[in-house]
């Protein structure tokens, strides 16, 4: 096969355009599929007035409209020949059969996903693999299953070209949850999403909408900011940045709440440096004037701020 071309194509997403073109200058190859996945998040609905019998607010997670990007193309030796172009020193060449090795940290979850592809039988032949994460780790997103997804998808989607039987995205999904450590509910949100919808825990959909009927809300990603772009590594200054960045996270909510959010959340299984907030669209402007007026009294540069809505699940782009 010639493979996808999409580097040259003037209609596709620059982004797309970009790692095709990383994925050819390091590979001397078109790859042969491309996908995106998007990022996946944890999330609380607003509460609803009482006495209407709705679901729970716990557990529920949603894909966001930012994504990650895996390119693929067959090999024939047993190898993975993975790299990222946001990690361009650190290439690795792994075994996808027999003893696994050591892969750079970026790589581990998409490699063991495909470890797991490999002994179900699916592109064990090995793979030429590039991925792209667009936003920076620092914004708190969970990175690990969209790519890990992406890769798995990728790798899957040329097996079925090729003339294979590969599962579909439910028996995909028990694979990687049975084989590779990871959220399952993330997992879910990025394979099965919906545009404007939440999951529930049982695998429903509803959408996201206002507590009161009103209009769709909007949500805002807030990731805190250390003073004089200071370093958590450990040390007692690392930790005491640490310490002043959560306080002034939890402030920052409660101010937020205060002035209209409906509701707070981590983005991911634990908390981090980021939260999610969710609120009336006419009252995004007042929230976060609240957020940055927290972080200034607490000596903090102003966080960064991310919109979001919530957006569909993974797909071919080719």
């Amino acid at each position: 096969m010639n493979g996808v071309d999409l580097a040259h194509r003037a209609t596709a997403d620059p982004l797309l355009r970009l790692l095709a073109h990383g994925f050819a200058t390091a590979y001397h190859r078109r790859p042969e599929a491309v996908w995106r996945a998007p990022y996946a998040f944890r999330i609380t609905p607003p509460a609803a007035p009482p006495d209407t019998g709705t679901a729970p607010r716990t557990g529920w997670v949603a894909a966001a409209d930012r994504q990650v990007a895996a390119a693929v193309a067959p090999r024939d030796d047993g190898m993975l020949h993975c790299g990222s172009p946001q990690h361009p020193a650190e290439t690795a060449e792994l075994p996808l059969t027999g003893p696994a090795a050591d892969a750079p940290a970026w790589a581990a979850r998409p490699y063991a996903a495909l470890r797991a592809l490999a002994a179900a039988g699916i592109g064990r032949d090995g793979a030429d693999l590039h991925l792209d994460a667009t936003l920076p780790d620092s914004v708190g997103l969970p990175v690990a299953e969209p790519l890990e997804c992406a890769a798995a998808l990728a790798v899957v989607s040329v097996h079925a070209d090729r003339g294979g039987r590969p599962p579909v995205r439910a028996q995909l999904a028990r694979l990687l949850s049975a084989t590779v450590p990871g959220d399952d509910a993330l997992r879910r949100a990025v394979l099965f999403a919906r545009t404007g919808q939440l999951l529930a825990p049982d695998g429903s959909c509803r959408p996201l909408r206002a507590p009161d009927g009103g209009p769709q809300p909007s949500l805002l990603l807030v990731t805190a900011r250390l003073p004089s772009e200071g370093r958590e590594d450990g040390d007692s200054a690392g930790r005491a940045n640490g310490d002043l960045t959560a306080t002034a996270l939890a402030t920052a909510v409660h101010e937020a709440l205060g002035a209209g959010a409906w509701s707070a959340s981590w983005p991911g299984r634990r908390p981090g440096r980021s939260v999610l907030l969710l609120m009336p669209p006419e009252r995004r402007a007042a929230v976060r004037a609240a957020v940055a007026a927290a972080c200034r009294r607490a000596d903090l540069p102003v966080p960064r701020l991310l919109r979001i809505t919530v957006a569909d699940a993974a797909r071919r782009e080719d």
